[in-house]
């Protein structure tokens, strides 16, 4: 029994660095899936929230656009505010928000397209080759009123 020690220790040696490898990539993949299905929702959500603010919008007072509108996700801009609470696993300030009027109005039945991006950090940096992942996330909608 005494000589399967050093055989015992050696595997470990080979196996339990490729193991942990793996299991932090999983995860780390694993965490990058979760930002990007939160940054799909979070662009339907804004998108949603264009659509209903159109040039003949009753309870707004100042319609929203035609004109590009960008922005990070933490500003304290109305068209971004709905965002904020889709967004749990990022922080605000990396999340960038971009916002154009496809057929350049307002206008019913006129297109939105709302784009959101973020540059997801792996959660070891050294170990993994593929280095910064850039997600993006994108909707279009039809102006409702």
């Amino acid at each position: 029994m005494r000589r399967y020690r050093g055989v015992v220790a050696l595997e470990s040696a080979f196996v339990l660095p490729i193991t942990f490898f793996l299991l932090f990539a999983m995860l780390d993949l694993g965490l990058a899936a979760v930002r990007f299905n939160a940054l799909s929702e979070a662009a339907r959500t804004v998108a949603r929230e264009v659509v209903l603010h159109g040039s003949m919008a009753l309870d707004s007072p100042d319609a929203w656009g035609p004109g590009q509108f960008q922005a990070a996700a933490s500003s304290d801009s109305d068209i971004v505010r709905t965002a904020q609470n889709v967004l749990p696993t990022m922080r605000l300030e990396d999340v960038t928000v971009a916002v154009s009027w496809a057929d350049n109005d307002n206008s019913p039945r006129d297109r939105v397209r709302v784009r959101l991006s973020y540059l997801h950090q792996p959660l070891i940096p050294v170990l993994f080759a593929w280095g910064p992942l850039e997600l993006r996330a994108e909707a279009i909608m039809r102006i409702v009123n």
